[in-house]
Order: C-alpha cells, then sequence, then structure tokens
C-alpha cells in the first residue's frame, strides 16, 4: 500500500501524540508489487503483495523499545505505542544511545516512474514473452524473474523530523541452460522506470553466452587479465563500500583502519583514477532521499581520485568523535570511460571475461579479501577476441586490489549482482590485471 505525504504526516502524527515516553520515533513502509516467474521456457506463476505497517521505538532515558503493526486503526496504533513503551521500561539502559534528530533538509525524490506503478503481470508477461520464445527458438531452457511495483517510506521523531520518499522500481534476470547441461547464460538488470528494462535485449544476452558457453575447457588456476563485466565489479565494488565503518576502523578491526590508531580517511589507497560517489539525482541510478536515522541524502564521495575521502559513522560514533553522522548510501556510482566493453575485449592479448560472481564470502577482514566463484559465462581472450569457453574458478581476491589494478575502464551501466540488487548501482566494465584465481570449479 502507498500514501501519500499528506497520509504519511497523518499517520505519524497520530503515532506520536499516543507517546508518553521521552522521545519516540515511527517510521511507515509499504509496497505494492506484482511479479512474474517463468521456467522451461513458459510463465509459471504470477502474484501481488500489497502491505503497509508501521514500527514504533520509545525511549524512556536510554532505555528503548520497538513494536510493530499493520493495523491502522486508532487503538491499535495505541497498542503498538504501549507496547513500545512496556518494552522500554523492561529493557537495560543503553551506553551508546542518541535521540532521534530534528527536522533535516531533504531534496526532492526522483526515483518515481508512473508506468512502472501501473505495470500489471499481464503487460511483464508480454515483456518476457521475446526472451521466451528467443530461448525456445535456440534449444536453450530458460528460467528467470520479472518484479515491477511501488513503495513508501516515511520517518517522524518526536524532535521535529518527518521524512517521506516515494520510489518504483522493476527488475529483469533471466539465466539459461543448455541441454546437455555444459552452457550456461545470465543477464540481469534493475531500474526505476520499467520502460529502460529492455528485456528483450536482456534475454538475447542470456542465450547467446549460454550457446557460447557449451563444452568449457580448463585453464589453470593462477594470476590473469581479467574483464569483469558489471555484475561482477557491482558486487565487489558494494561490498568494499559496506566496510566503510569508521568504528571498525578506529577500533582497528578493518582494512580502513591505520597502523598506531585512528582511520585511512583522506589517504590515497587506491588508483587515481577511481572515483566512487552516491548522489540521490544521479541520472542513471537515483537514490532515496534520506538513509538511516532520517538522515538526508546528498551527492557525497566516497573515493576520489583514488583518496577515500569518507566512512560511515553511526549517531552514537559521531557524537563520540565529533564527526557529522554518516549513514550508509542509497545508491552507488563508480565513475568509468568511454570504451565499450567489446572495445575492452579487443585490447586484451590474453586474458579472462567474467559475466559475474556468485556465492562470494569473506575470508579476512583486515585485507578484504573475498572468495567466491564464477559463473554464467566464463571465457578466454586472445588477441582481442573471445576464443573458447573456459571451466568456472574460485576466486580469492579483495576489492582493494582490484581497484589498484584497473588498466582500464569501459562505460558504467545500471548493474545488479547476486550480493547487491536492492540499492541502485552504475558501474564500468573493468580491465584488471592480476586477478587471483585459486582453483577450478565443476559447476555450469
Amino acid at each position: 500500500m502507498i500514501v501519500t505525504e499528506a497520509e504519511a504526516k497523518k499517520i505519524t502524527g497520530k503515532v506520536l501524540s499516543f507517546s508518553k515516553a521521552d522521545s519516540c520515533a515511527v517510521t511507515l513502509a509499504g509496497h505494492t508489487r506484482r511479479h512474474v516467474r517463468f521456467a522451461l521456457n513458459s510463465v509459471t506463476t504470477n502474484g501481488e503483495q500489497d502491505d503497509l505497517s508501521v514500527a514504533v521505538t520509545s525511549s524512556f532515558g536510554s532505555r528503548s523499545g520497538s513494536a510493530r503493526t499493520n493495523e491502522f486503526t486508532d487503538a491499535a496504533l495505541e497498542r503498538v505505542v504501549r507496547k513500545a513503551e512496556e518494552i522500554a521500561r523492561f529493557a537495560p539502559p543503553d551506553p551508546e544511545f542518541v535521540p532521534p534528530f530534528g527536522p533535516q533538509q531533504y531534496v526532492e525524490g526522483r526515483t518515481w516512474f508512473e508506468r512502472t506503478a501501473k505495470a500489471s503481470p499481464a503487460e511483464m508477461s508480454s515483456l518476457a514473452r521475446p526472451v521466451l520464445d528467443e530461448a525456445a527458438a535456440k534449444a536453450v531452457t530458460a528460467a528467470g524473474f520479472f518484479t515491477a511495483g511501488s513503495g513508501c517510506s516515511a520517518m517522524a521523531t518526536s524532535n521535529g523530523l518527518f521524512a517521506h520518499d516515494l520510489a518504483t522500481g522493476s527488475l529483469f534476470s533471466v539465466s539459461a541452460r543448455t541441454s546437455d547441461g555444459t552452457g550456461a547464460g545470465w543477464a540481469g538488470v534493475k531500474h526505476h522506470d520499467i520502460g529502460r528494462l529492455a528485456p528483450a535485449s536482456l534475454g538475447q544476452r542470456a542465450v547467446q553466452k549460454t550457446l557460447d558457453s557449451r563444452g568449457p575447457v580448463p585453464l589453470e588456476p593462477g594470476k590473469y587479465l581479467v574483464i569483469l563485466e558489471p555484475s561482477a565489479v557491482c558486487d565487489l565494488l558494494s561490498i568494499l563500500i559496506w566496510q566503510t565503518d569508521a568504528r571498525s576502523a578506529d577500533e582497528g578491526r578493518s582494512f580502513f583502519s591505520k597502523k598506531g590508531g585512528g582511520n585511512k580517511r583522506g589517504e590515497q589507497i587506491f588508483a587515481e583514477k577511481v572515483n566512487v560517489y552516491a548522489d540521490p539525482h544521479d541520472p542513471i541510478a537515483p537514490g532515496a532521499i534520506y538513509s538511516a536515522h532520517g538522515l538526508p541524502s546528498r551527492r557525497r564521495n566516497w573515493i576520489e581520485q583514488g583518496t577515500l575521502k569518507e566512512l560511515m559513522y553511526s549517531p552514537f560514533w559521531a557524537k563520540k568523535t565529533g564527526h557529522e553522522p554518516v549513514s550508509h548510501p542509497t545508491n552507488l556510482i563508480m565513475e568509468g570511460g568511454a570504451a565499450s566493453q567489446e572495445e575492452l575485449i579487443s585490447s586484451v592479448k590474453r586474458g579472462i571475461l567474467v559475466t559475474r560472481f556468485w556465492y562470494i564470502r569473506e575470508v579476512d577482514p583486515r585485507t578484504l579479501l573475498l572468495t567466491g566463484l564464477t559463473r554464467d559465462g566464463t571465457f578466454l581472450i586472445e588477441n582481442g577476441k573471445i576464443v573458447r569457453p573456459v571451466k568456472n574458478f574460485r576466486f580469492n581476491e579483495s576489492p582493494v586490489t582490484m581497484l589498484n589494478n584497473i588498466e582500464e575502464m569501459g562505460r558504467p551501466e545500471r548493474a545488479i549482482g547476486s550480493e547487491n540488487s536492492e540499492i541502485p548501482v552504475s558501474v564500468p566494465p573493468l580491465l584488471v590485471r592480476d586477478f587471483t584465481f585459486s582453483s577450478l570449479s565443476d559447476a555450469v
């Protein structure tokens, strides 16, 4: 269920009027989503979700309690406030408690598209049909997921903060397999505007990769020159940014910890060509206008010319260190170059093309060493051309090393990864030297 700004103010104002606590914070979250699933080259199911809930956090001094409901009668709203207050009275004092923030200034949202909000399962099935026809015509089996819908969020505090945001989203993801089980391909992307999704093009890409990846041959593990497609870059970059927590750095628990104490903010620790930022008004991947605790989103440089410009500061750690609170970004943008992916391939004498990664896990937080698998199309490049498919690899590599070993960057584009399909991301394909593949994988 979607509520307007006026409706959100009315609901949150009523909840706050019931509060008897020293401080109170109210959050609203609603959505209306539709989905279409397909498998074996046919649409199999469709469905719709519609929900709206309110959460209340009440605090007496530094004792806090939270409760949630999806009932919106006056009696139900008062009950949830009383429940939060009851829990707060039994809670132990929180030595890191910070009161809710007061009024903030927010930019105008740019993530709502009416066509996406109104997209029906029938329209989504029609958009998916060319993908299924393409797969059937090429004798491969396609399966995937198509979602479209809208969401709303709001936050209000007893100290005068009020925020409201609306967004739409559409995601299309397709995987394909050959009948002999040796070839696999994938393509997927997410857009606020369903008109920019282009499922047919994604389907063609996935089907072609499936055909091209039949009968992969093994290559020796080792360090390779690689082209990482945007999905692979999306995952590694997102994981790196999620680790930029000031407290863990200051306490010596992360890669961003500085020898002798403190953190590496202000140090150049990546290649000079690397620029990463968040901007709710980015034209390719706009983000939400506020983040955790109701903190406003604004243009913020996380990495500028290789220098770490910012870390995330929780309200408590910001107060303790005298820094402004900095929440997680609501989108992620990495600047790139002008080359197409095909032009990057043509520049490679010998290397590996990676479509995407899968099952990425952290090995060592102090070095940000990660491990995971390549998947759905891994290819050998020789003399500027893809010459054959290769068996999948397990990699052991750090996104820090990736950002220091960039040879060339392609044009940025919207991307989703296996570990991040939530916030909007725009990244380029990257040509990276000395990427470490540690072993082979029999999976396709």
